[in-house]
């Protein structure tokens, strides 16, 4: 008996010791932010590869009295024109924010569904609130995407650089998710609209503004393959 036990003890310690760090995933693997409702389940994802895009939207009247209005519809159709002519459309999923006084915030659909009919509204600019909320809803979709697709991403910020006026988060909430982001490889980019604030807001959040005219500029930026032949 004492023999059998002894060969327990050993092969117990063998497991023990054993490397198993090739079939083991840490708890920090399995985290993941929360989504919300209405974003394209996962079992009904068919494409193996998915380009996530995200818009972040400024509706704050500030972008009326800059004379931005006319520049975020060019934008916006600007960058609608380049995913129609790029390789990622067929894979594409956007998901849009607008904030202002409150967070509209839009799930996933399929396809590119960019709306240009871009009006300025509210008083006040929860932009890190919008930013926050924003990254947690599309590491949401990478992390569950990302077991089962090919998956890259991209989120585009369309703004004054006005003051903010956020009531959960701040610019260093702001930073952390935006790390997170690049953390999964998914870029984010601030919109060249005019005017000397976006130029601080960039720094803030180490990035520099990108202009939608040179669609070249932008596809490399956005780091989308070239452009599909027509």
């Amino acid at each position: 008996m004492g023999s059998n036990n002894q060969e327990y003890i050993d092969n117990l310690n063998r497991y023990l010791d054993a490397d198993i760090d090739d079939d083991y995933e840490s708890d920090e693997d399995f985290i993941t932010e929360d989504g919300i409702d209405g974003n394209v389940k996962i079992e009904d994802i068919r494409d193996v590869r998915k380009t996530l895009l995200y818009l972040v939207i400024d509706q704050s009247v500030s972008m009326r009295h800059y004379g931005l209005e006319d520049a975020v519809r060019r934008s916006l159709a600007d960058v609608k024109n380049l995913i129609d002519r790029s390789y990622e459309k067929k894979g594409m999923m956007t998901a849009t924010t607008f904030f202002g006084s409150e967070l509209d915030i839009r799930p996933f659909q399929e396809g590119e569904c960019i709306d240009i009919s871009y009006v300025s509204t509210d008083k006040r600019t929860r932009l890190y609130d919008a930013i926050v909320e924003s990254c947690k809803n599309m590491i949401n979709q990478y992390d569950k995407l990302k077991y089962s697709a090919t998956v890259g991403g991209v989120m585009l910020i369309f703004t004054d650089g006005g003051i903010d006026k956020s009531e959960n988060y701040d610019i260093c909430d702001a930073r952390y998710y935006l790390n997170k982001l690049r953390n999964r490889d998914i870029t984010y980019l601030l919109i060249s609209l005019g005017g000397k604030k976006i130029q601080q807001l960039c720094r803030e959040l180490n990035t520099e503004p990108v202009s939608t005219e040179d669609c070249h500029q932008l596809r490399r930026r956005m780091m989308f393959v070239s452009e599909k032949p027509r």
